[in-house]
C-alpha cells in the first residue's frame, strides 16, 4: 500500500483542489501480455505508474494518467526525446512539453511532485502573477533542478521551478531529475549536493533559492520590485 489511511485522506484533498483536469503522460517500459495485462521491467517505472493511478483514482476525475510505452511506441518516445525512463511530462493541450520529472517522485519529491499538478491545473500563488509581468524581459530558457528522495531542502525548491515553467507556458521549462536513478547524468553536470540548478546548460544556482531569487536570475537583474515580496 503506498500510503496509510491518513496520508490517502490527506493526498485526496489535495488532489480535490484540482481546478481544471490535467493529463499526464507517463512513459514507461511496459509490454502488452496475451490477456492484455501489462509487464514492466523497470521497477522505477512500476512505482510511477502506481503511485500516478492512486493520484488519478483520489483525484474525483481531475487527472488522467495516459501511459506510454517506449517498448511498444518508440515514435511517440523519439517525438518527445524520451531517452531514460520512468518519465513523467506535463504537456500542455497544444503539445507542449513545459516539465519533465526524470524521477519517481517519493520520499521529500512527493509534496513538490503534488505542487507541481496544482500548479498544472490552474492553481496559481500569489508570486504567479509576478512572472507574468516579468515574461517579456525573459529569454527562452531551460532549467534542470537535480534533487534526491531524501533532500531536505529540495520540496522548497522545486515548486519554484515548475511554476515558472506552467506560468510562462514553456517559455521556460523545466526538467526534475533524480540523481539516485540517473546518475550518469549527475556526474556530467558534476553533481557534488542538491538541490542543483542548471540554467540554460550554463549558470549554475547550488542550494534553494526564492521566486523572487531566480526572477533576478532570469531577468538578469532587470525586474521590477513593485509589489514583489522579499
Amino acid at each position: 500500500m503506498l500510503f496509510s489511511q491518513n496520508e490517502l485522506d490527506n493526498v485526496k484533498r489535495e488532489m480535490n483542489k484540482l481546478k481544471d483536469k490535467v493529463v499526464l503522460k507517463l512513459f514507461t517500459d511496459f509490454k502488452t501480455q496475451e490477456d492484455g495485462s501489462r509487464i514492466r521491467v523497470c521497477m522505477a517505472c512500476e512505482g510511477a505508474y502506481n503511485l500516478l493511478k492512486t493520484l488519478e483514482e483520489l483525484s474525483n476525475g481531475k487527472l488522467g494518467v495516459e501511459e506510454i510505452s517506449i517498448e511498444e511506441n518508440p515514435e511517440e518516445a523519439k517525438k518527445y526525446n524520451v531517452t531514460r525512463i520512468p518519465a513523467i511530462l506535463f504537456v500542455t493541450d497544444d503539445g507542449k512539453e513545459i516539465i519533465r520529472y526524470s524521477a519517481h517522485p517519493t520520499g521529500s519529491e512527493f509534496v513538490p511532485f503534488l505542487n507541481s499538478i496544482q500548479y498544472f491545473s490552474g492553481i496559481r500563488p500569489y508570486y504567479a502573477d509576478q512572472i507574468l509581468t516579468h515574461l517579456k524581459k525573459i529569454d527562452k530558457s531551460e532549467m534542470k533542478i537535480f534533487i534526491t528522495p531524501t533532500c531536505p531542502y529540495c520540496p522548497a525548491t522545486v515548486p519554484v521551478l515548475t511554476l515558472f515553467a506552467i506560468v510562462s507556458k514553456g517559455k521556460i521549462t523545466a526538467e526534475v531529475i533524480d540523481v539516485s536513478l540517473n546518475p550518469d547524468i549527475a556526474k556530467k553536470y558534476d553533481v557534488q549536493g542538491v538541490p542543483l540548478t542548471v540554467v540554460n546548460e550554463s549558470e549554475r544556482i547550488v542550494g534553494m533559492f526564492t521566486p523572487q531569487d531566480l526572477l533576478d536570475k532570469l531577468t538578469k537583474g532587470q525586474r521590477d520590485f513593485g509589489g514583489m515580496y522579499a
